[in-house]
């Protein structure tokens, strides 16, 4: 099956706002409803987008390591709050 992506076609500027801030969905719902394709097609146009300039994915790439970080963090603070939750129940009272 041949992909009928056309690469030389310029993303919506709101479609490329979205991704400079890392909403690929919205950036993907952008240019479905601007250019009236597909799913599969705006996926495709917005990935070869992104990897079409370096200092862009570079930045997708940080964002999505800091925001595993904050998520590893919150992880933490919630098992040592069960954790202080558990012992208070067993030994605290």
């Amino acid at each position: 099956m041949q992909s009928t992506v056309n690469d030389d076609r310029p993303l919506p500027a709101a479609a490329a706002a979205a991704i400079s801030t890392g909403h690929m969905i919205d950036a993907i719902k952008l240019v479905r409803e601007a250019e009236g394709v597909g799913l599969a097609e705006a996926k495709q146009r917005v990935e070869a987008y992104v990897q079409h300039n370096p200092a862009l994915k570079a930045q997708l790439t940080e964002q999505q390591a800091a925001m595993k970080r904050k998520l590893i963090q919150w992880a933490l603070i919630i098992d040592v709050l069960l954790i202080a939750a558990l012992v208070w129940y067993f030994f605290g009272r």
